[in-house]
């Protein structure tokens, strides 16, 4: 099987238009005409040429008191295909990363006279872990000393696999339209961080109101997600630090399953594993507030054994909370009262760190 160009695939860290600048020769004056002409005029008639915007839909849950978003996301294919090859955001509510259940249930219902291109990482998996499977199964029985037997093998584990699928997957015929082609089923999720950071700072995403259709504005947004204008609100808390990771070139993602808050990628999963996972601590100015959120010794070596176990280093991110906040604030005046810092910890191996 032919290797993906990933650099290809994926050219632009984050979904939006960079505009290339010429060289410059000081001494030469029309050197610097040309650049200065590139510098201000070509971006400005990109933004109105060039500049793509992305389309998002939240559902608001509501309740006698206030209402609260339950999630945010993008359902035009395109879009979706745009914001995860540009940045890696959000996840595909039916995959495990990437948003290819259209794919590979073409691939399964052998759309297109049965040839679909692209694999998708579930994909991957399965077959590393049939592989897997195999080498364990042909070990067991050499240790018995028994000779495998391939092709008695290779019919009983198609039988099983078959018999798997056909019961955790639901009719075919619930998966095709009127026209026979695979219902779009799919949608992308954003985290309410991606989704806010993608609104505030990169602006160039759309969100909508999913019952009202109205677009919802930046200052509405930020309210909807911290109704109660805690400084210590979680929804802040974590996208003071998811804000300032990416500000500083990292691919960030959802740590939940290595029991981080935040994975932290050179470039993004599909060119190599995590370089690091980050737990967000709050940090406050009265020292009564911090004994009530810190942990012991137990909480951080145990954090720190499971991510050093998968060979990541934990990074302690503190993010100093302010006294007070004003609802009036903009959002730029908002985060300025928040500052950061950081801590790395790393387990010590008596047999490794003997120095």
């Amino acid at each position: 099987m032919k290797k993906r160009n990933l650099n290809a695939i994926y050219t632009n860290p984050l979904p939006v238009e960079v505009v290339p600048l010429p060289p410059l020769v000081p001494h030469n004056p029309l050197s610097v005409a040309y650049y200065v002409y590139q510098l201000v005029f070509v971006p400005f008639l990109w933004g109105f040429k060039r500049r793509r915007r992305f389309t998002a839909y939240l559902e608001l849950y509501t309740d006698s008191v206030s209402s609260y978003v339950s999630s945010i996301a993008v359902n035009s294919y395109d879009d979706m295909e745009g914001l995860w090859k540009a940045g890696f955001f959000g996840k595909g509510t039916q995959s495990r990363s990437d948003p290819t259940w259209e794919l590979r249930t073409a691939k399964r219902l052998q759309e297109a006279s049965g040839e679909v291109e692209g694999v998708a990482p579930e994909e991957v998996t399965a077959r590393r872990r049939a592989a897997r499977k195999k080498f364990k199964n042909a070990r067991a029985l050499a240790e018995q000393g028994i000779v495998a037997n391939n092709t008695a093998m290779e019919k009983v584990e198609t039988s099983e696999e078959s018999r798997r699928q056909a019961l955790s997957r639901p009719e075919d015929t619930q998966l095709r339209d009127s026209e026979g082609k695979v219902r779009r089923l799919e949608k992308l999720q954003l985290t309410f961080q991606e989704a806010f950071f993608l609104a505030y700072a990169l602006d160039i995403i759309d969100i909508y109101d999913d019952r009202t259709g109205d677009l919802v504005a930046v200052p509405y947004l930020l309210g909807l997600l911290m109704p109660d204008w805690s400084p210590d609100n979680s929804f802040i808390i974590n996208y003071v630090a998811y804000h300032h990771y990416r500000s500083h070139g990292w691919c960030i993602r959802n740590g939940v399953k290595f029991g981080v808050d935040y994975l932290l990628y050179r470039r993004g999963p599909p060119f190599s594993h995590a370089e690091f996972g980050v737990i967000v601590v709050p940090l406050y100015s009265d020292e009564s507030k911090n004994q009530l959120t810190r942990k012991d010794w137990s909480w951080s070596s145990g954090v720190n054994r499971v991510v050093g176990g998968v060979k990541k280093v934990l990074v302690l991110c503190y993010v100093e909370v302010p006294d007070c906040i004003d609802k009036w604030h903009t959002v730029e005046e908002l985060l300025k009262k928040y500052k950061v810092r950081e801590l790395v910890l790393r387990r010590w191996i008596p047999s490794r760190n003997r120095d």
